[in-house]
C-alpha cells in the first residue's frame, strides 16, 4: 500500500490526511511443457541430406525429408528449419538442423541459440525400454564426418520452447 498525503483546507485550518491506495495485483501466466523426448546434439560439417543418408545407412533407418518446420516470432519474424523424420511402431526419430534455412524475409538464426556450436539435433520421442541411448550415440560418433555427438538435457535449455512443434 502506498501512502499519499493531501492537504485539506477548511477555513484557515490546514490538515494533512493520509490516503491509502491499494496496489493492483499482477497476474503472470506461466506456461510449462513436459519435455518428453531425448535430444542429441551433433557437430557435422555436411549438408543435412548427407547426414540423413549416412544415418540411414549406419543405423538401418529410413529418414525421409519432411515438410520444413516454420517457427514464427514476434515482430513478423520467422524461420524455416530443415526436418527429416523416421517413425517406427514405438518411436519417432527427427533430424533437425540447428540453423535456419536461408531465404528471403527470414530470420536467419538458430533454433537453439545457446547451442549454436552444434549443427544438428536428433530428437527421440517415445524412447522404448530396450533402447540403449549410449550405444546409439556411439554408433553416431562412428560416422566419419561426425566430429561430436552428445546427449543434451532439453529441460535445462533456455530456448527449449523452440523444440516444441
Amino acid at each position: 500500500m502506498s501512502n499519499i498525503f493531501f492537504n485539506l483546507v477548511v477555513g484557515t485550518l490546514s490538515v494533512q490526511k493520509p490516503v491509502f491506495l491499494a496496489s493492483m495485483a499482477k497476474n503472470k501466466l506461466e506456461i510449462s511443457y513436459e519435455i518428453d523426448f531425448e535430444l542429441i546434439a551433433i557437430n557435422a560439417s555436411v549438408k543435412e541430406y548427407k547426414l540423413a543418408w549416412m544415418l540411414n545407412k549406419t543405423l538401418g533407418w529410413n529418414l525421409v525429408k519432411n515438410e520444413n518446420i516454420k517457427l514464427d516470432f514476434t515482430g513478423n519474424r520467422g524461420m524455416l528449419i530443415s526436418n527429416y523424420l523416421y517413425q517406427t511402431e514405438y518411436q519417432i526419430f527427427r533430424l533437425i538442423r540447428n540453423r535456419a534455412i536461408e531465404g528471403e524475409e527470414q530470420y536467419n538464426a538458430f533454433i537453439i541459440p545457446e547451442l549454436k556450436n552444434f549443427d544438428f539435433f536428433i530428437m527421440i520421442e517415445n524412447e522404448s525400454v530396450g533402447f540403449d541411448l549410449n550405444t546409439f550415440i556411439s554408433k553416431i560418433k562412428e560416422i566419419p564426418f561426425v566430429q561430436f555427438a552428445v546427449l543434451m538435457d532439453a529441460a535445462t535449455l533456455k530456448s527449449k520452447d523452440n523444440l516444441i512443434f
